[in-house]
């Protein structure tokens, strides 16, 4: 059996995948066939609760929560995805370059990482966020930065037992270079690894993104995100408000839980490929 194949008979994997491509067309595809305006403000409309022309409701500067929800998923997903790249695409060539050379490069590397698992990320990223103006990119680029330390640990580890199959020492004694044994050979063999551990980043991402913009340091408006959505509606929590919580607050968990459930579906359907 493919890893394909393997992949589509965990029906918590597929469940996942199938609820992952409905919020993609459901923030991407949706204001092009429910649209609304979402960048100025119609106090006269705040706070309506859900009903005709809204079906969930509006907030408090006016915007329809339904089209908002969208515009905020879009966000959130895109940070989420490129900040869970970056992470792994840092943790893959850092633990590679450490596992593969060893000696003392080996252990400099692996105690800078010691060093930054010890500092919370959430720390990290909120002085970040306060030194420069959050942006899409921005954030992306603070969450990577932040979060490639436990990939490299994993792809150091993988690399230390790649490195002593037959086939790479057979290419290390005919002279091919470091560079081109981690490129070349080392990463593509840990393809698994990677991408079990890019699904997981990419929802540890989310919830990053959610947690800085409820604290108020995410994207400036009328840009919005999940996180941002969620701070702004809790204030009105006590009134009753609940559709400006509920909505973000589902969305993310069902993100989240559906990018875990296809990450665990890929690590079982690459384990039995590994044990082979």
């Amino acid at each position: 059996m493919t890893v394909l194949s393997r992949l589509l008979a965990r029906r918590t994997a597929v469940a996942g995948a199938i609820l992952l491509v409905l919020v993609v067309l459901f923030c991407f595809l949706g204001p092009l066939l429910y649209g609304t305006d979402q960048s100025h403000t119609d106090l006269a409309s705040a706070r309506l609760s859900p009903g005709s022309g809204h079906p969930l409701g509006t907030d408090e500067l006016g915007y329809d929560v339904l089209g908002r929800l969208m515009v905020a998923g879009r966000t959130s997903l895109i940070i989420g995805v490129l900040a869970g790249l970056i992470a792994t695409a840092i943790g893959a060539v850092w633990g590679a370059v450490a596992g593969y050379t060893g000696g003392w490069l080996d252990t400099v590397l692996m105690r800078v990482v010691d060093t930054g698992v010890a500092i919370p990320a959430l720390f990290l990223l909120l002085v970040a966020a306060t030194l420069v103006t959050p942006s899409v990119g921005v954030l992306a680029l603070l969450i990577g930065c932040v979060s490639w330390l436990v990939p490299a640990r994993l792809m150091r580890a993988e690399t230390v037992s790649l490195r002593e199959r037959d086939y790479i020492r057979a290419i290390t004694v005919l002279g091919a270079s470091r560079t081109r044994v981690v490129f070349r050979h080392i990463i593509p063999n840990a393809i698994g690894t990677v991408a079990v551990n890019a699904t997981f980043q990419i929802a540890d991402a989310i919830l990053l993104v959610a947690y800085v913009s409820f604290l108020g340091l995410g994207v400036p408006a009328p840009a919005t995100d999940w996180g941002a959505m969620l701070s702004k509606g809790i204030t009105y929590t006590f009134d009753g408000a609940w559709w400006l919580i509920l909505p973000p607050g589902i969305a993310i968990v069902l993100v989240v839980c559906a990018i875990n459930f296809l990450g665990d579906g890929l690590r079982d359907a690459f384990a039995v490929k590994g044990r082979r």
